[in-house]
């Protein structure tokens, strides 16, 4: 009686330890991949969830991104945030819990991603040149494009107001060079706006922060713009106030002179700029020296519109009605390079 006993809890203990290998096995691999999926980079997690969920049924994904979105939310209430200088751009979707791209993952292709981060409703992309998001929404899901700027307009310009943030450059009687060069890009991005024609316009900055000498010199190759302008004030050298005044413009010296060239674009935004403030004319000038213009993928004219050291120049650019002036001449200059074939 008491070997049948033996052999009967033998066997019951036998059973036991089975279900529990069985059940430990199912957790020990459950998170296993849990464990594989946080040691995922973003873009690894994109191609993983992409993988798995093909695998479970037909999904023909037509557009590069897609998530399902929470019940109803519009396309409206999704926020894109797109920081063209930086390539980077976020996209926010609200109302969602934490780990929201555990149950609901991001799926398509890294296709001109260099990196990926998602978080709470929070989608991170990292681009490897300017794009402009093309987005809707059908049956619950956010479907995601991304479209080059010459998909979209005819012509492209990439805008530089020169210094800014803890970069004031040249400082005279208080007057600071970052802000005239912002204040003359914010007039010449008005007109430009009023342009009726289909052209698309970068800037590296519209407010008082310092982008860096990289990040302002790539965004022309980044946007394949037609050309890229950047606006500056002059000093003499010593930095002393003069009788030295005038326009000039700097261009590449070291790049071919062949097709549409960065000398014929300075010598344009040259007489463009001083017709409009009736300035003096100092020519065009060697610039290949400079940071941002010996680094531009694309033709590329620094204008420094007047100096600060002549105190006559230095009131007239502190003016708004010379900034406007000013502006309207590296305008001119724009629409006329573009017509001649930029």
């Amino acid at each position: 009686m008491e070997g049948k006993i033996l052999k009967f809890s033998s066997l019951i203990l036998m059973a036991a330890l089975m279900a529990s290998a069985v059940v430990f096995g199912r957790f020990s691999s459950i998170h296993s991949r849990e464990l594989k999926r946080k040691q995922m980079s973003g873009l690894q997690m994109l191609a993983y969830n992409t993988k798995q969920a093909q695998q479970k049924e037909d999904i023909s994904l037509q557009h590069q991104l897609r998530v399902e979105l929470p019940a109803g939310i519009s396309l409206q209430e999704v926020e894109i945030e797109n920081d063209y200088v930086r390539q980077n751009m976020i996209i926010r979707i609200p109302n969602v819990e934490k780990d929201y791209f555990v149950n609901h993952p991001l799926l398509g292709r890294s296709n001109h991603i260099n990196d990926l981060y998602m978080e709470n409703g929070r989608i991170e992309l990292t681009m490897d040149a300017v794009y402009e998001p093309d987005c809707k929404v059908e049956d619950g899901y956010l479907y995601l494009d991304f479209v080059k700027p010459q998909e979209i307009y005819e012509k492209v310009v990439v805008i530089d107001a020169g210094h800014g943030g803890g970069a004031p450059g040249a400082i005279k009687q208080g007057i600071m060079e970052k802000d005239i060069n912002l204040a003359i890009v914010r007039e010449l991005k008005a007109l430009l706006d009023q342009n009726d024609r289909n052209i698309g316009v970068y800037y590296t900055r519209t407010e008082d922060v310092n982008p860096t000498f990289v990040q302002r010199a790539q965004l022309g190759g980044k946007a394949e713009a037609n050309l890229f302008i950047s606006v500056h004030s002059n000093s003499t050298v010593e930095g002393e106030m003069s009788q030295y005044n005038g326009t000039e413009v700097l261009y590449d010296e070291q790049k071919s002179e062949e097709g549409f060239s960065s000398k014929r674009l300075a010598q344009i935004c040259l007489e463009e700029a001083t017709a409009a403030m009736g300035s003096k004319s100092n020519g065009v000038m060697y610039g290949n020296s400079i940071y941002i213009i010996r680094n531009c993928e694309v033709p590329a004219a620094l204008i420094e519109v007047g100096f600060m050291t002549n105190q006559e120049e230095l009131n007239k650019m502190a003016s708004a009605e010379y900034q406007k002036k000013a502006a309207q001449g590296i305008y001119n200059a724009i629409l006329r390079a573009l017509e001649e074939g930029y």
